[in-house]
């Protein structure tokens, strides 16, 4: 009987291996697998092998364009393009939406000179996957890099498309050809395009070319944020806008530890509100974190002036305003302290001329430090209020 058993057992374990061998042989992701460990581990001479188990797969799972575009990536790596074509077109057939099948045939076409279907192809995978778009552009640079009208055919013809890649230009250096591309948008299409304008912006800036980069702030904001060349915006802090470091082109305006800054609005020089400074400073304070970049024609003179007033200021520095060149930093001009004391609005100002290359000053609230050796702290008590910020071209 014990003998009975033990054949019985042998005879259903030999049929359980059969049922799995059977099944293995009709799985289509075994196969699969299967191809893809053979493309992993053997040497190129053999990566034929991996051949027959995708053909299997697709055989067994006709519709998945998995199996597809794994077989058109192998058939081409063996040298077969014309059969990776057929299966990566099948690919792109059952997954039109999907950026892959797209990005690998478009690859295909590349490596064989095909440019104008690439680009086709490679177009439809970024739109699919933004995270395609660099490598877009770096292969429509790599092959149209001196052919302007080519390169942006390459990219294509969608508004989103042009935006970045105008923002992709700036980033190789070809500033004016990204500007070109950018100012041949629409007016709507810049705006719905924001976020890459800013990031334009940000490049533009960091090539010191603030007056285009105001044009750009100009396209992609609304009219009550509207800057132009050589004035102050908002300079009697009467527009319902944010002081915040997004207004590149406005006020930043941020609270610092023992000082409130904020909009007053019952008090100003004229209109209904100014920009006040709240000090309850103890030891030290420096930054006052209160200012704007403004751009400015090179080359000229200027007649800055603004109003202050003051409530019972008591220290050895109180705050001063000075204009800063936006290229390296070099103060322009400084004005005198706000009075100590209780004071009603009195005008402030100085002269300053830009350089050469100045495109853009930087108009900040400062305080010097009255500290030294003998006297480690420079505490400050009271308040200041600045209204009515003016700039005056004077040649």
């Amino acid at each position: 009987k014990v003998i009975v058993n033990a054949a019985q057992e042998k005879s259903l374990a030999h049929l359980r291996v059969r049922r799995q061998r059977d099944l293995l042989r009709e799985n289509p992701l075994a196969h699969w697998r299967i191809g893809q460990v053979s493309q992993e581990t053997l040497p190129l001479d053999q990566q034929a092998a991996a051949i027959p188990e995708y053909e299997k797969a697709v055989s067994l799972s006709p519709n998945d364009y998995r199996f597809w575009m794994t077989l058109g990536t192998a058939q081409e790596q063996v040298g077969n393009p014309v059969q990776a074509e057929l299966a990566l077109k099948r690919a792109v057939a059952l997954a039109p939406a999907y950026a892959y099948p797209h990005w690998y045939l478009g690859n295909l076409y590349l490596r064989n000179g095909r440019y104008d279907e690439a680009f086709t192809e490679l177009r439809q995978a970024s739109q699919a996957d933004p995270e395609f778009m660099p490598q877009l552009f770096n292969l429509a640079w790599e092959i149209y890099s001196n052919d302007p009208e080519a390169l942006k055919n390459a990219v294509g013809q969608s508004a989103s498309a042009r935006a970045y890649f105008a923002l992709y230009l700036l980033g190789r250096k070809r500033v004016d050809d990204g500007l070109r591309l950018w100012n041949g948008l629409s007016n709507e299409e810049k705006r719905i395009n924001k976020d890459t304008g800013e990031k334009m912006i940000a490049n533009l800036i960091a090539e010191l070319r603030y007056h285009d980069a105001l044009q750009v702030w100009n396209d992609v904001m609304s009219d009550k944020f509207h800057m132009e060349v050589d004035r102050v915006f908002d300079g009697s802090f009467e527009e319902p806008v944010a002081y915040s470091s997004d207004t590149i082109f406005g006020w930043y305006v941020k609270s610092a530890p023992q000082m409130h800054i904020g909009i007053d609005p019952n008090k100003s020089h004229s209109g209904q509100r100014s920009l006040r400074l709240v000090f309850q400073v103890r030891t030290n304070i420096q930054d006052l974190n209160a200012s704007q970049l403004i751009a400015v024609t090179p080359n000229k003179e200027y007649e800055f002036e603004c109003y202050v007033a003051t409530d019972k200021i008591e220290t050895g520095s109180a705050p001063q305003i000075q204009i800063l060149d936006a290229n390296n930093g070099e103060a322009l001009g400084t004005s005198a302290m706000a009075p100590s004391g209780t004071n009603d609005w009195k005008r402030i100002g100085f002269n300053f001329k830009t350089g050469d290359k100045t495109q853009a000053v930087m108009l900040k609230i400062v305080r010097f430090t009255c500290s030294n050796e003998d006297t480690p702290i420079c505490p400050i008590f009271g308040s200041v209020w600045y209204d009515d910020f003016n700039l005056k071209r004077r040649n």
